[in-house]
């Protein structure tokens, strides 16, 4: 791997208190080889007029989405900068992050209550359904405005936010969240909702999660042809230019700990001992040392070491669960040679034999109907008889 000679942090950082140090560290941003390769595509993809409509940014756990998403904000302010000065009503880009349902479904409703709320909406509290017959008895308790909107009145009414203060992209970060439905056949109801917002309100979607955004693209053709989808893969080791990119990114982030002197992992045994501690990704690696470099802060010590870090890292059981997702993640991804798609235009899907079909029937109907005892004997002899 590739050598490169640590260096000491600033002393000004050193002299900070441990909260200002561990905060240092925390806000670094390392532009990484996959990071600005991912960054490019997103951005071409929202800036190209004959583009999707929505943009999906997928990658494994740990492999800097937020950052990505963050900097893609950043970006696109910077561009909008001149005209949003001039008109302090115009919002180009709006963000939020897609929360978790409390219950087994996400929430539409509060997930349009909190974008109307980040959009500006100074209304928010107005947007109420009829009241119901009950409340007009006075022993009925009061419902608060929110409790009373409806998602209808929502929808309609980030629609026209939307429109009003020509917002040009909407980032939703932890997009994965969208999936979370009680029918797991209501995916495609999830992505309709966001691919008709756009149609609505002439809005690119940019939106930000796990592999599982892949069950959302897999519903329809219709979903595939109006979605276009970046990377931001781990690095690999089996790939040279992967390996060096990685080794220099550990090296980074040494030299911007707050420490007196930056932990040396230079060797070969060292960087492969992280690598795999780490996943190949960013943010694992990055979380890693904040919590070794509070460790070290708090008892006084110049620096760490390998073994220091081996208690701090993830557990095994994680790393397989982490890895094994971001495999198949990447196999999900893999694209189909072209020979498949030209027997399917000639051929057809393959054909079920009626073979199949019938011992498919025969299996159904020999199924025992549920709570139906198995033809087995009773035992018996189990009591002593009377005598005649």
């Amino acid at each position: 791997m590739k050598k490169i000679t640590p260096n000491s942090s600033p002393r000004n950082i050193i002299a900070g208190t441990p909260e200002q140090r561990i905060a240092q560290f925390k806000s670094y941003l390392a532009n990484h080889q996959h990071l600005g390769t991912a960054f490019r595509k997103s951005m071409d993809a929202i800036s190209r007029s004959t583009g999707p409509r929505i943009v999906i940014v997928t990658g494994p756990t740990g492999a800097g989405k937020t950052t990505l998403a963050r900097r893609i904000y950043r970006e696109l302010a910077s561009i909008y900068r001149q005209e949003t000065e001039k008109d302090r009503g115009f919002l180009p880009v709006a963000g939020i992050s897609a929360v978790p349902p409390s219950g087994v479904s996400f929430n539409w409703k509060d997930f349009y209550i909190r974008l109307l709320s980040n959009h500006g909406d100074v209304m928010i509290d107005r947007k109420l359904a009829v009241p119901r017959q009950g409340e007009i008895f006075c022993d009925a308790l009061p419902m608060s405005p929110l409790e009373r909107s409806v998602v209808d009145t929502l929808r309609r009414s980030l629609e026209s936010s939307l429109l009003h203060r020509r917002t040009k992209v909407l980032i939703i970060d932890e997009a994965h969240h969208l999936l979370m439905a009680k029918d797991p056949t209501r995916l495609e109801y999830q992505f309709e909702a966001l691919k008709s917002l756009t149609i609505e309100t002439d809005v690119t979607i940019v939106i930000v999660g796990t592999y599982g955004l892949l069950d959302i693209r897999d519903q329809s053709g219709q979903l595939v042809r109006r979605s276009e989808i970046v990377h931001l893969p781990r690095y690999d080791i089996r790939s040279e230019t992967d390996k060096a990119a990685f080794s220099s990114l550990v090296a980074t982030f040494t030299r911007e700990l707050p420490l007196e002197q930056a932990p040396d992992f230079l060797s070969d045994d060292a960087l492969e001992y992280i690598y795999t501690k780490t996943a190949g990704c960013v943010g694992i690696l990055k979380d890693w040392f904040a919590r070794c470099l509070e460790q070290a802060i708090k008892s006084g010590d110049k620096t760490f070491t390998i073994d220091d870090a081996a208690q701090y890292a993830l557990c095994n059981k994680a790393l397989r669960t982490i890895i094994e997702e971001a495999m198949d993640g990447e196999n999900r991804l893999q694209d189909e040679d072209i020979e498949g798609i030209n027997m399917l235009l000639h051929n057809g899907p393959p054909k079920v034999s009626t073979e199949q079909i019938d011992q498919g029937s025969k299996r159904l109907k020999n199924r025992r109907p549920v709570g139906e005892r198995l033809p087995v004997r009773d035992p018996i002899g189990g009591f002593r008889h009377a005598a005649p």
